[in-house]
């Protein structure tokens, strides 16, 4: 049994031990199989991009990191300790920090009041207007944090759901889909962002379908295809596997 499992505390990652593993996962849904003898390590510090067509096995993947599902046979680790059987409060604990694609945001309330609800139990009153003005210098929301939430733009308010899910500064942040449903200009952004908060050393995994925001990112990129892993490497690598294009274009 680990005893780590009942103290909270974190095992600290060093040398090239991966930050997120994910080793020989598989999900079987009744009869079928969601993710296929899945495996995958993530390094500290690394953005790394995970894509594929519909019905790949992104979302069965997000669900198997956060904890909602556990799978069938297989381990997933974080920051070097077994976390399979963990549920997804205590996963955060540890330090993974999550940004789902339907925003978790309070629509009634100002920017600030937003972040007072992830933020209360670790900061001081005093201490937050301090702490939410530099988030929201990050995610490009500076002057905003009166700003009733409604009245803030899609790309706004997902930039918002960003900055609370690194309120607490985890040590792995993972976007499902940060982009849906923007506009051109918006979406460059959303990849300014993302891009900015990696170049601070954040380790960020990216769940995505859409291939031209995963080339504005030019990042370690993972396909997905039937629940295994498809294809692996540089975006410029993904871009010219052949193999890759059609199972996109549903030829495969």
């Amino acid at each position: 049994m680990n005893s780590r499992a009942d103290t909270g505390q974190p095992q600290t990652v060093t040398g090239d031990t991966p930050i997120v593993e994910i080793r020989n996962v598989i999900k079987d849904f009744g009869g079928v199989r969601a993710t296929d003898n899945l495996s995958l390590a993530i390094t500290p510090g690394e953005l790394h991009c995970m894509i594929g067509p519909n019905g790949a096995g992104k979302s069965t993947f997000f669900k198997l990191l956060m904890g909602t599902i556990r799978p069938s046979s297989g381990t997933i680790h974080f920051n070097g300790e077994d976390i399979t059987r963990l549920a997804p409060f205590a996963r955060a604990r540890r330090g993974l920090g999550i940004k789902f694609q339907n925003m978790q945001v309070y629509q009634e309330l100002t920017v600030f009041q937003n972040f007072f609800v992830p933020m209360r139990r670790h900061h001081k009153p005093a201490e937050m207007p301090e702490l939410v003005d530099r988030i929201l210098r990050r995610i490009h929301l500076t002057g905003l944090e009166d700003e009733t939430v409604k009245n803030l733009s899609h790309g706004q308010q997902q930039w918002l759901s960003i900055g609370m899910s690194i309120a607490l500064e985890p040590k792995v942040l993972l976007l499902d889909e940060p982009a849906a449903g923007m506009g051109p200009e918006e979406t460059a952004s959303t990849a300014e962002i993302i891009k900015a908060l990696n170049a601070e050393g954040m380790t960020i995994i990216v769940i995505e379908h859409d291939m031209e925001f995963i080339r504005s990112l030019n990042s370690r990129t993972s396909v997905l295809h039937l629940g295994a892993l498809f294809a692996q490497g540089s975006y410029e690598d993904i871009e010219r596997n052949e193999d890759v294009h059609k199972i996109y274009l549903g030829k495969a």
